[in-house]
């Protein structure tokens, strides 16, 4: 087949594979959905829910930290979870791997849907709470690390970033339908709202799970995973070989990813709490800019993954990390306002346009297309898990020491931030590009007639 853009695309319609992406990308989103609707109600319940009917003993201040640990609590249980679960996708495949992380966090979120609060039964009921945390994380650490791999295996080489950026955007959608159901049972009479108006959004989440299943028990193993078993070149013990060999370019995608870790979760996850004890404004304010960041999400993250799959990943993505570093101040000026629509158009441009879309947007087929077949699974989520249990889960609990440390001046988180988005970019700069398109340009730009990718770039061909 001819080297053409044009041609591709008026081939696609004879393409038997086709009905196959559709599919697994489809299947794929639906289970990032249900990650992040787990997440998001489960960070801002420790902001606004938690504290008052889990940790209601203590003070304010020790109430809000206790939650937020127990927020952490599941990015602790992630590595744990993605390294034992991206182990077996390595060895057996993508596909049961993924149903298995999609009935996991489902059931974990149900249970919390129906836990007791601490009135009725005392220590046990933060116990509990603790123990659906985990097993939400043990299945959250292997879920969108195997949706990236997935999709990017599923797809033309031209359209990986767009199809790695689809579960992405349905992690924005996860977000939209979890923030959009607690800004409507949080205008409920605050004694209803923490008696039994929290648990609908939980509850609902069956709908997510149900459909989940049923999209990834039509779907298809990937046909790079197919090839690997064919070939023999699965590994016995995927982790040893990613470490060993690939160990540098995993560093770097830790450190790629400590924007969308550090400087997003201060914002998803400490915000509500920021805005409702600092500034003093209603419970939902912080919850709607969310909303709207996340909905503006759902467009930006695959705009940026089709971008990515024209200019390349690396320019996106070193952009995205200077851009916050810059706003990271400004953001915190924006919401000092207490103006409601400055502070939505703050979220906006920090978490949807510089976190979510340039950052996040091409992240899963630049992580994916780093790592060969074998050990692509494990390496990615060893890589992105290692950044969620060092910066993710500890963000609002950092988030609140630092504004309490700053007399409740935001400044110091604001150079927290500002510091993720710089090491992003220096990360991202370090290693190399992958996007097939921009290593044609390059390869052509030096002199190799046929366009080939550079050496340092094998993994790109998934």
């Amino acid at each position: 087949m001819p080297d053409n853009p044009a041609f591709e695309r008026a081939d696609v319609d004879h393409d038997p594979q086709r009905r196959t992406r559709r599919r697994n990308a489809m299947a794929a989103v639906v289970g990032s959905v249900l990650e992040w609707y787990d997440f998001f109600l489960f960070s801002t319940s420790a902001a606004l829910v938690f504290n008052k009917i889990y940790f209601s003993g203590e003070s304010e201040f020790v109430a809000t930290l206790a939650s937020f640990a127990t927020f952490a609590v599941g990015f602790a249980a992630r590595p744990v979870g993605g390294l034992i679960l991206a182990h077996f996708g390595d060895r057996w495949g993508r596909k049961p791997v993924l149903m298995v992380t999609l009935l996991m966090m489902g059931f974990g979120t149900l249970a919390i849907g129906v836990l007791p609060t601490y009135e009725q039964i005392g220590v046990w009921a933060p116990a509990l709470l603790v123990a659906c945390r985990i097993l939400q994380g043990l299945g959250v650490g292997a879920e969108l690390g195997g949706a990236y791999v997935w999709t990017t295996e599923s797809a033309k080489p031209g359209n990986r970033g767009l199809y790695a950026s689809l579960p992405g955007a349905g992690e924005f959608l996860g977000v939209v339908c979890a923030s959009g159901s607690m800004a409507i049972v949080a205008s409920l009479p605050e004694e209803q709202f923490l008696s039994w108006g929290w648990r609908l959004p939980y509850l609902a989440s069956v709908l997510v799970v149900i459909g989940g299943v049923v999209l990834r028990y039509v779907s298809e193993e990937s046909e790079s995973f197919q090839d690997a078993v064919a070939e023999g070149r699965t590994e016995r013990a995927p982790l040893v070989k990613a470490v060993r060999h690939h160990g540098r370019r995993i560093l770097l995608m830790i450190g790629a990813g400590c924007a969308t870790a550090i400087a997003s979760y201060s914002i998803q996850g400490y915000l509500p709490a920021y805005a409702t004890q600092e500034l003093g404004l209603p419970s939902n304010v912080a919850v709607i800019a969310i909303t709207v960041a996340s909905a503006v999400s759902i467009l930006g993250v695959p705009l940026c993954g089709w971008l990515c799959d024209r200019i390349g990943r690396r320019p996106l993505m070193i952009a995205g990390g200077l851009a916050i570093a810059v706003f990271a101040g400004p953001f915190w000026l924006l919401v000092g306002t207490k103006s409601t629509p400055l502070i939505v158009m703050a979220v906006v441009l920090g978490f949807a346009v510089m976190l979510n879309s340039m950052i996040f947007g091409p992240a899963g087929s630049f992580f994916s297309e780093l790592l060969p077949t074998e050990v692509r699974y494990t390496g990615l989520v060893l890589a992105r898990e290692t950044t969620a249990v060092l910066f993710s889960g500890t963000a609002p609990f950092i988030a609140t020491l630092l504004v309490h440390a700053g007399g409740g001046s935001p400044w110091l988180l604001a150079g927290y931030m500002a510091l993720s988005g710089i090491v992003t970019a220096v990360s991202v700069l370090l290693l190399p590009e992958t996007a097939p398109r921009a290593l044609r340009r390059k390869a052509l730009r030096s002199g190799a007639g046929d366009g080939s990718a550079p050496a340092d770039n094998e993994y790109t061909e998934v």
